[in-house]
């Protein structure tokens, strides 16, 4: 099986580089908004825009985040027709006893977004700790993954993200995943819990199963999180991305696939929207260089822009997500965890968490949002190893 897995250099050609700068410097950016005093109300702010774009522009250093890309050990192989990529991270400590872990992403993430959670996993600082070999999975349609054919669902992609583990050589292994992730790695502890022993996430739609004046202070938060992000029907604010990427992903996918600026836009809302908030002064430069990379990597892998689109033209509906989850044929069989983070869409209770599955193991934070990998990874890196080794050992 090892042999139709192939090396890949993730090396962005020079000419592409200077392209990318090239195109941005050639960018006006209107110095007005919409209306006048628009805040946040239509998009992110004007000044958080101007923000992001002059970083990117004239002081992010590509040069970095491509020694940091190319760090890691990249490669592809062939499944149903589609070209998967992925990184196999080995562990370099306590490898003998070191736990398969596979690491899917979601929208608008890409695999980077568990760059600062690779090392950590597969090689941690302590001898004691858990070890990971580590292996983060491109969805089809996401940077150098080729795009899915018609009518192919997270469902799919979890059955192909099984080969892959199953090529690598591990008979069972465990799993994380949020966002669009949480349903890939939610169908692999429903269907294939027979190899995949443990699961962990850090979003799972879900509602508390008593009557709503029963429902906990953290638990009412839960469901103004997620009403603020859905609205009301006529009040639907957050959703016009989910919309229109449902229904006409080809074009938007072209309008911002040669178009950096327009990938900013559409790609940095939701890490100005789903932060927690002390990350949308871009002060934080760390998250900062790590934003422009997943943007830069968005440009540079065209036409992914496109493509990643389609996890919302063929999967379920924003709405229809508790419904979804909580259907006796997409409950959780293996033991799950999960962490749950302030300002995510669905910062849910455990007993909330449960009614869509075997949940075994809760952790609740008052800090982090929607990208914890990027925004607490220390605390995520913990969870996983904590969470894992504890439910793998017993499954």
């Amino acid at each position: 099986m090892m042999s139709e897995i192939h090396d890949f250099d993730p090396s962005i050609p020079q000419p592409e580089v200077e392209r990318l700068f090239r195109k941005l410097k050639d960018t006006r950016i209107p110095d007005k908004p919409v209306v006048p005093d628009a805040g946040d109300e239509y998009g992110p702010p004007l000044e958080w825009v101007h923000k992001l774009y002059n970083y990117w522009s004239n002081d992010f250093d590509w040069a970095a985040a491509q020694k940091k890309i190319s760090s890691w050990k990249h490669h592809t192989t062939e499944i149903a027709g589609i070209k998967v990529h992925f990184v196999h991270q080995p562990a370099k400590r306590n490898a003998d006893k070191a736990i398969p872990l596979l690491l899917v992403h979601g929208w608008p993430g890409s695999w980077f977004e568990f760059s600062r959670c690779i090392d950590a996993l597969s090689n941690p600082e302590d001898e004691e700790e858990q070890a990971f070999d580590v292996v983060v999975a491109s969805i089809p349609g996401f940077t150098w993954s080729s795009a899915p054919p018609h009518d192919w669902t997270l469902q799919d992609t979890a059955r192909i993200f099984d080969t892959v583990m199953l090529r690598l050589g591990y008979k069972h292994y465990a799993a994380h995943g949020g966002d669009w992730g949480h349903w890939i790695v939610r169908e692999l502890g429903t269907h294939y819990n027979y190899r995949c022993k443990a699961i962990h996430t850090n979003m799972c739609p879900s509602q508390p199963p008593v009557p709503e004046e029963e429902w906990t202070d953290r638990e009412k938060k839960a469901q103004e999180m997620t009403n603020w992000w859905l609205g009301k029907p006529g009040h639907e604010a957050h959703m016009g991305y989910a919309i229109e990427m449902r229904t006409r992903p080809q074009t938007i996918g072209i309008a911002l696939s040669d178009n950096p600026v327009g990938i900013m836009m559409w790609v940095g809302e939701k890490y100005y929207e789903l932060v927690d908030p002390k990350y949308r002064s871009l002060d934080d430069k760390d998250f900062l260089d790590d934003l422009c990379t997943t943007l830069s990597l968005y440009f540079f892998t065209s036409p992914s822009i496109m493509t990643s689109a389609l996890c919302y033209t063929n999967n379920v509906r924003h709405e229809d997500y508790v419904g979804f989850n909580t259907q006796h044929g997409n409950q959780i069989k293996a033991p799950f965890g999960f962490s749950s983070f302030r300002y995510d869409i669905t910062p849910v209770s455990q007993r909330s968490a449960a009614t869509t599955g075997n949940c075994q193991w809760f952790r609740e934070y008052d800090q982090g949002g929607h990208f914890a990998a990027l925004e607490m990874p220390k605390e995520l890196v913990r969870d996983m190893r904590e969470c894992l080794a504890q439910l793998y050992a017993h499954h």
